[in-house]
C-alpha cells in the first residue's frame, strides 16, 4: 500500500502569483510593452545614425 501522500494540484490563484500562467489583461500589457520598446530603439538607432563620428 502506497502511504505516501499526493501532490496538491496548485490553484489558480497559486499559478498567478507564481507567474505560471498570465491573464489576457497581461498579455496584451506585455504586447504593448515591446511595441513601445521596439519604437524606443528604432529612434534610438536613427539618433545615433544622424550623430556617428567618421573615423580616419
Amino acid at each position: 500500500m502506497k502511504d505516501s501522500l499526493k501532490k496538491a494540484k496548485p490553484t489558480l490563484e497559486s499559478l498567478l502569483k507564481e507567474s505560471q500562467i498570465i491573464t489576457g489583461k497581461d498579455l496584451i500589457q506585455r504586447k504593448e510593452d515591446k511595441v513601445k520598446e521596439l519604437v524606443l530603439f528604432q529612434e534610438a538607432l536613427e539618433f545615433e545614425q544622424r550623430h556617428r563620428r567618421v573615423k580616419k
